[in-house]
């Protein structure tokens, strides 16, 4: 451990390009996406935040020189809302020209069905993991049942092994995790979970629109954007892509 020149930071922080979300209103209100020398905690509506970690699992894989981190780079994706959908992942990676097969190679998942498994995955058995240059969480505290002492000293452990990998391989965290169901603004998992996150972003999706929220942020000011959505007319059902088979795309 040694002390390091706070320009030598920030040149070699610079030097990367962001990562992006896959959504170009997110990536506006992130100041280009995702950047590799910070936290992020995004929570609220279940679809999008889950759809954002799919993206990114894909999206990282391109090249440098595309906005990625590199061909063959290694994904860990911990899964606490049994929401990985490889299909998903298969129509993203025909989208930006990767092999569906190679993406879901490089991705590492599993899958938590309790509050104890999560924990267990996150406090020991993450930071064993080689090479892992992007971890992505799902629903973190979504099997979190009540906020017991036991429970918060949990989630403590749980935020010990993800420092574990953080100071092993420096990778890209993304953690999404549900509105406690008291507030409005607040993740649940209350301040030990936001204290964590270096950007936290809260996602209320409405009937009209996506709502984007940049709680915290280590060097923007606080905002929201809105997204609207479009009014899709309806389609010829057997004409959809939905209908297709995940072996259209790896085989």
């Amino acid at each position: 451990m040694h002390f390091k020149s706070g320009f030598g930071v920030h040149k070699n922080n610079s030097h990367y390009s962001p990562i992006s979300t896959g959504d170009v209103t997110l990536d506006k209100l992130l100041n280009g996406g995702f950047h590799r020398n910070l936290v992020y905690l995004l929570y609220g509506d279940e679809k999008v935040v889950t759809n954002i970690l799919l993206y990114t699992s894909v999206i990282v894989q391109q090249s440098s020189s595309n906005g990625g981190m590199g061909e063959g780079i290694k994904v860990a994706f911990v899964d606490g809302k049994n929401r990985f959908n490889p299909y998903n992942i298969s129509k993203f990676s025909v989208i930006h020209n990767l092999s569906p097969r190679k993406v879901l190679e490089n991705i590492v998942i599993a899958r938590a069905f309790t509050w104890d498994q999560m924990v267990e995955l996150l406090e020991n058995q993450l930071a064993k993991l080689e090479e892992i240059k992007v971890v992505l969480i799902s629903g973190i505290t979504d099997l979190l049942q009540n906020y017991e002492k036991q429970t918060f000293e949990d989630l403590l452990k749980m935020i010990g092994g993800i420092k574990k990998i953080l100071s092993k391989t420096d990778p890209l965290i993304i953690i999404t995790a549900p509105l406690h169901k008291s507030s409005f603004f607040r993740p649940k998992g209350g301040k030990i979970l936001s204290h964590f996150g270096n950007v936290l972003v809260l996602v209320n999706n409405e009937e009209r629109y996506v709502e984007y929220t940049l709680v915290q942020h280590p060097f923007l000011s606080e905002h929201r954007i809105v997204k609207w959505k479009t009014c899709i007319p309806k389609r010829n059902l057997a004409k959809r892509s939905r209908n297709t088979t995940l072996n259209t795309w790896i085989e």
